[in-house]
């Protein structure tokens, strides 16, 4: 993608919108934390609806930043750095938010001890991970110079990249275990 010389591409002001995006979503999962909490089946089932749309929302926020995203060359180099920490730091939110939401339906519904720990452990890891990825996200718009590298390498530590690792791994196995015992909660089972 060309730069537009009149109309310069501003992955700051993208990103403070992206964060807005990722609050709103984290806001929806916690609601349906609460519902599931609550055992009000039909108040579950819209606030899952709603979460995984904002999610979803979210989702695709990131992949249009990252397609809209120009060459590097002509960009500074804490652009370039800042850029791509939002671009990752939001995709990793995205995928923390959706094992929480999938994770919390099914430990809702699920007998098996087995899966309960692992679901447990999966939401813990995914919460630490969005808090994380979202503060990444949030401070990267801020950022600027030596700024703008310390936030990478915070964001690149050996702990975060294992949490990283973990959250990503475990996806496949929520998604396997929702798929497994059903929701419980919806119709789309």
């Amino acid at each position: 993608m060309a730069i537009d010389q009149q109309h310069p591409y501003d992955w700051r002001e993208k990103t403070i919108h992206l964060v807005w995006k990722l609050d709103r979503a984290h806001s929806k999962v916690e609601e349906l934390g609460a519902a599931l909490d609550q055992g009000d089946s039909a108040a579950v089932r819209q606030v899952l609806r709603s979460a995984q749309e904002a999610v979803g929302s979210a989702a695709e926020a990131v992949k249009t930043l990252d397609a809209d995203h120009p060459a590097t060359e002509g960009m500074d180099e804490p652009d370039v750095i800042g850029s791509r920490l939002a671009i990752g730091g939001s995709g990793l939110a995205t995928v923390a938010l959706d094992v929480m939401t999938n994770a919390w339906v099914a430990l809702a519904v699920t007998d098996d001890g087995d899966d309960t720990d692992f679901l447990i452990g999966a939401c813990v890891d995914a919460e630490n991970a969005y808090e994380v990825s979202a503060a990444v996200v949030e401070a990267a718009p801020r950022a600027d110079g030596s700024a703008m590298l310390d936030l990478k390498r915070a964001f690149e530590t050996d702990g975060e990249v294992a949490l990283r690792k973990r959250v990503t791994r475990a996806r496949p196995r929520v998604l396997e275990i929702r798929k497994r015992i059903g929701s419980g909660v919806t119709a789309e089972s």
